[in-house]
């Protein structure tokens, strides 16, 4: 499912989209469960920006089987093969924006760090996939930094694995914050797939529009990732064998 150059993009940016993956019925059947989901736990009358609810997969069958039966984790396992992939945590994110929400991300994070942890919760991979239209900017967009999984990579070689624990994952509320790529927002229609890096840097955008935006993340581990999380934080293509090799062959062709 994923080309050459797809692989070799996803090395770089750290991310990918993957356009009209998931099939309609898969989305009409996710939706009716996020629906029960609000109908029996509602955001509150005042409610704007992000709203959110964590589930396991075991309540949100419908969202796994969109996962897991629409050809979105097998597009997803192309990135790490042989490495197979699964739920790494236990749940299913269902992702709300509620409009209306003026709102520019300032900086990045990444998930899985708080000061009271001994250690970060990591994960290989996030993947989306989107139930509404964002295909427009300040549509409840995720935004992205380009490249900054790379970013975390220096700054944990540098600093030690557990650098971002006490400032909660958030890159620039470092001592010595790096310099990022310029932020863009994740432009993606109904249907469609995000496939990012754990160490990828991002955040939430705002929503200008007339509907709630609703998205359905899930964080995907390889086997064994939790022996070998802190070899992925020094060397982010560690779990990405075809990625890594894409990569060498890209650069191998424009040297």
């Amino acid at each position: 499912m994923l080309s050459e150059v797809e692989l070799a993009q996803f090395a770089a940016d750290g991310y990918l989209i993957l356009h009209a993956v998931v099939d309609e019925p898969f989305l009409v059947a996710a939706e009716r469960e996020i629906d029960d989901v609000i109908d029996d736990d509602p955001p509150g009358p005042d409610t704007v920006g992000p709203h959110f609810y964590f589930l396991p997969p075991t309540r949100l069958p419908s969202a796994d089987a969109a996962l897991r039966s629409s050809g979105a984790l097998e597009a997803a396992g192309e990135l790490v093969s042989p490495l197979g992939l699964d739920h790494g945590l236990d749940h299913i994110q269902i992702a709300l924006n509620i409009p209306p929400y003026i709102h520019r991300p300032g900086g990045p994070h990444i998930d899985g760090h708080r000061p009271d942890q001994a250690e970060p919760h990591s994960f290989t991979m996030l993947a989306a996939i989107f139930l509404t239209d964002e295909s427009q900017p300040d549509s409840g967009n995720l935004w992205v930094w380009p490249g900054s999984h790379m970013d975390h990579q220096a700054i944990f070689k540098e600093q030690g694995t557990h650098a971002l624990l006490g400032v909660s994952g958030h890159t620039l509320s470092l001592d010595r914050p790096p310099r990022l790529s310029e932020p863009r927002p994740v432009l993606a229609a109904r249907g469609d797939l995000l496939l990012a890096h754990f160490l990828l840097g991002h955040n939430i955008g705002g929503n200008q529009t007339d509907r709630t935006r609703t998205i359905l993340y899930y964080r995907l581990s390889c086997p064994d990732h939790r022996l070998r999380w802190e070899s992925t934080f020094l060397d982010p293509l560690t779990e990405y064998e075809p990625v890594r090799n894409a990569f060498a062959r890209s650069r191998q062709t424009h040297s």
